[in-house]
């Protein structure tokens, strides 16, 4: 993946910098156009391996139902952090909508553990429970800039 500068009057980010800021737990913000070419923007937690970013969703909701119609999706993820510079990657990306209930659970867990710490907490039990009910969400990025003030 080649990445390129976001921002003339900004730095880009190294390849270590970006793969540290992906470990971290920010939002993914995942934008699409729906079946009549408004906008949505959704943040959601996720994890990234292997070039591509993963997420659970509702396997009968709206953000699963747009995206197997229009795969195409522009995304976002950045932060502020205190004291440092804020800094982000963004960019554009085909997302693959994967139907298979044990694959979204696995999924909801590693992500639960991510966001939350803890995957025993009666609040991650509950999310976990959801997987059984949910699609995983796949998106390969085509292009990345990066920036850092």
């Amino acid at each position: 993946m080649r990445f390129t500068l976001a921002d003339p009057h900004a730095r880009p980010l190294s390849r270590k910098e970006v793969a540290q800021l992906f470990a971290r737990p920010n939002l993914l913000r995942i934008a699409f156009l729906d079946e009549k070419g408004e906008a949505m923007v959704h943040p959601v937690w996720y994890y990234y391996s292997k070039g591509r970013f993963y997420f659970a969703t509702d396997r009968d909701g709206r953000k699963a139902d747009v995206l197997r119609k229009n795969p195409g999706v522009y995304f976002l993820v950045d932060e502020n952090p205190a004291g440092g510079p804020p800094q982000g990657v963004r960019g554009r990306g085909i997302a693959r909508v994967v139907d298979d209930p044990k694959y979204a659970t696995r999924v909801t867990r590693r992500n639960v553990m991510r966001y939350l710490g803890t995957t025993e907490s009666k609040s991650a039990k509950g999310i976990i429970a959801m997987g059984s009910e949910s699609c995983v969400v796949e998106v390969t990025p085509r292009t990345m800039a990066t920036w850092k003030f």
